[in-house]
């Protein structure tokens, strides 16, 4: 059984007739909450680190990949393809998904009606088919 009495500091009285400061119970609460902050805020910290590494990543790979397409376009452009060329092929490849938004998905093919889909789908939008 608890009751609470009032003194200079209230407490709380457990079956064990020994005084709680009410005060006490507080910051028993208030350090828990505390330490439960401090370590959701290192595991922010972290996964921020892990980012940042990941975008350093990305953007070598992004160097990387521009310099190969440079390199490309300047051999294409020595042997006779010309800048029109190049956006008509990548126009042609950008379509391959169904969408004319500059990405290059991964898709594949329904065995039943033949329309693209994404891989993310285990069944055809159109006809219902697992692919």
């Amino acid at each position: 059984m608890t009751v609470i009495t009032t003194k200079a500091v209230a407490t709380i009285t457990d079956f064990s007739k020994k005084e709680l400061p009410l005060m006490d119970v507080f910051d028993i609460f208030q350090n828990f909450r505390i330490s439960e902050s401090e370590r959701l805020s290192g595991e922010a910290k972290g996964k921020a680190v892990n980012n940042e590494i990941d975008i350093r990543a990305m953007r070598d790979q992004i160097d990387h990949l521009s310099l190969v397409s440079k390199a490309m376009c300047e051999l294409l452009a020595e042997i006779g393809f010309d800048q029109s060329m190049l956006e008509a092929k990548i126009r042609e490849i950008d379509l391959r998904d169904g969408k004319l938004d500059g990405k290059l998905e991964q898709t594949k093919t329904c065995q039943d009606c033949s329309r693209v889909l994404a891989m993310r789908h285990v069944r055809c939008l159109y006809c219902g088919a697992t692919v």
